[in-house]
């Protein structure tokens, strides 16, 4: 009767609180995804303040040894710290992790070492890592791509082979001019950029820093926020489809954009591009080979063209 007289008394805030404690058995589930409840219907994982009749249950003067039971196995999760239930006869439309054509890999123009400068909306998917340095300062050093509207993909080399003492701090979506406050050309100027807290770095477990061939070189970073899509922040697709990753692409033309290094050894400010070729594993890995690097049949090769390449801080992207 006490612990039913504070929960009434104190109201919903309190409720997600008490829950915690009476709802103690389940498999954890995420927000929306689908579940099957103690009666064996149907439903999804949703809040419990937004499932009727769970609420209905708790609201009751008296709950029963069997209510407080159904309740305690309706239990699904938690998401910040608020319980979740198996709500039957809700369907919720779940989120695709990553986006699909037309959603990602779009820009809206039609159209570095040996670079070009892009355009300031081409490339909408590159961003900038900032690290803190042991001075106190801060600086760009590596890219990456966005992926969705919470991760960008990079290398694992830019968060585990960095000078001793740096920490990757946060994330620039939307840069085109680094050396300018407002990013204008011609009739076009670019929304500012967005910079977003890292919330969290997933490095490929089978990366490892010694290994000159750079095998299972990538890394992951979540933002603490989703970012707001805009005409110069878009997500770039990845090669989902079993044709997309089984496709022949010798010959064929690859692009790579960011800040790295130009013909005089300088950073750019600007954001640039460079075209490199896809060349096959039978014509580069001799090459690479001379200098101990083996490659792995999952490696891709690029480039061999004298005056165009990537620079190391093109890294990532």
């Amino acid at each position: 009767m006490a612990y039913r007289a504070i929960t009434k008394a104190s109201g919903f805030h309190i409720l997600g609180a008490l829950l915690l404690a009476v709802l103690q058995n389940a498999v954890a589930l995420e927000l929306g995804q689908s579940c099957v409840n103690p009666s064996g219907e149907s439903g999804s994982c949703i809040l419990f303040r937004e499932c009727q009749p769970l609420v209905d249950i708790f609201k009751k003067p008296f709950n029963t040894p069997d209510d407080t039971e159904f309740l305690q196995a309706s239990r699904c999760g938690d998401s910040q710290g608020k319980p979740l239930v198996c709500c039957a006869g809700v369907v919720v439309e779940e989120r695709t992790t990553l986006p699909e054509p037309p959603n990602c890999g779009t820009q809206l123009s039609d159209r570095i070492f040996g670079g070009q400068p892009t355009k300031i909306d081409e490339f909408p998917w590159t961003a900038l890592i900032e690290f803190q340095k042991t001075d106190g300062r801060f600086g760009f050093h590596c890219g990456g791509s966005l992926i969705n509207q919470r991760y960008i993909v990079t290398a694992a080399h830019c968060i585990n082979a960095i000078p001793r003492g740096w920490k990757a701090n946060r994330i620039r979506l939307g840069e085109w001019d680094l050396g300018s406050n407002s990013d204008c050309l011609d009739d076009f100027c670019a929304p500012a950029p967005v910079d977003l807290e890292i919330e969290k770095i997933i490095v490929h477990p089978g990366y490892d820093s010694r290994d000159k061939a750079n095998l299972n070189d990538i890394a992951l970073i979540r933002f603490k926020r989703d970012v707001q899509y805009s005409d110069v922040i878009r997500p770039i697709c990845l090669p989902l489809s079993t044709s997309v990753r089984n496709r022949n692409y010798v010959g064929a033309s690859s692009y790579a954009a960011g800040w790295g290094k130009t013909e005089t050894a300088s950073a750019s400010d600007k954001k640039l591009k460079v075209e490199l070729n896809i060349k096959s594993q039978e014509d580069c890995a001799p090459i690479f080979a001379r200098g101990g690097i083996f490659l792995k049949p999952s490696q891709i090769c690029a480039g061999g063209v004298r005056g165009k390449d990537t620079c190391s801080g093109d890294s990532g992207g």
